[in-house]
């Protein structure tokens, strides 16, 4: 149990109450340990993937042996894993993880977060260069800089920058960070996921000159492109270094 306390030390600070979940909640689990794709491995052999974490930078501590309440999917995903949360003491593992620089946060279609406490954890992390975030490739791309973001190709990345201009069409809205749209970044947010994004505040009008971080898989086509489905993986913050 020495894990719990280590992890509980540290939540306090960096979760807001809507990140925790009743005792009763859930399914008491032991954790067994954690396989190499970045799933952990429960005592009873299931595999359990983190929901809202980018598996590919989770830095897991070794939990073998702790208690844990699992709340989320009773159905394996296609890899055979459940998607969920596991919390420790009632508070949130990827909170932890994520306010100590031991994990990037990921919205993905279907998963449940709390994606506004967990953003300002990894801010703060990031800011205070802890864990990952002290290493150049997990740095935050600018978003003005086609180059930077292009070297992430194929890879997922956080950039940040300013919007130039925001363009709504029939199937994708299109928001820029360069005049040239076939050689600068851009967002693309299927149409129809658009209106909740607006539901969120993210309208074009809001959008438009400000000042945002946003994540996703890099594709090259027409200049560094990133899809975006979450509104929860942009964020309109102050215009301050990456």
């Amino acid at each position: 149990m020495a894990a719990v306390a280590i992890f509980s030390s540290n939540l306090h600070a960096a979760l807001a109450d809507p990140c925790a979940v009743p005792a009763e909640a859930g399914e008491n689990v032991t954790i067994a340990g954690k396989s190499g794709d970045g799933h952990i491995l429960l005592a009873d052999g299931r595999r359990i993937r983190l929901a809202g974490v980018d598996l590919a930078s989770l830095r897991l501590p070794d939990l073998a042996g702790t208690v844990a309440t699992l709340v989320g999917s009773a159905t394996p995903d296609r890899h055979g894993a459940l998607r969920g949360a596991l919390y420790l003491e009632g508070r949130d593992l990827v909170a932890d993880l994520t306010a100590r620089g031991l994990a990037r946060i990921r919205p993905s279609a279907g998963e449940e977060a709390c994606y506004t406490e967990l953003m300002t954890a990894e801010d703060n992390a990031r800011r205070a260069r802890l864990g990952l975030w002290a290493e150049p490739g997990y740095a935050v791309a600018d978003a003005a800089t086609p180059e930077a973001v292009a070297r992430h190709a194929d890879g997922f990345v956080i950039v940040a920058g300013r919007v130039l201009h925001v363009g709504v069409t029939k199937t994708t809205v299109w928001i820029d960070f360069g005049k040239i749209w076939r050689e600068d970044v851009t967002l693309a947010i299927p149409a129809k996921q658009w209106p909740r994004f607006e539901a969120t505040g993210l309208t074009a009008t809001a959008l438009e000159g400000s000042y945002v971080r946003a994540r996703g898989v890099v594709t090259m086509r027409d200049g560094p492109r990133i899809e975006i489905t979450e509104p929860a993986a942009i964020e309109q913050v102050a215009p301050v270094s990456p």
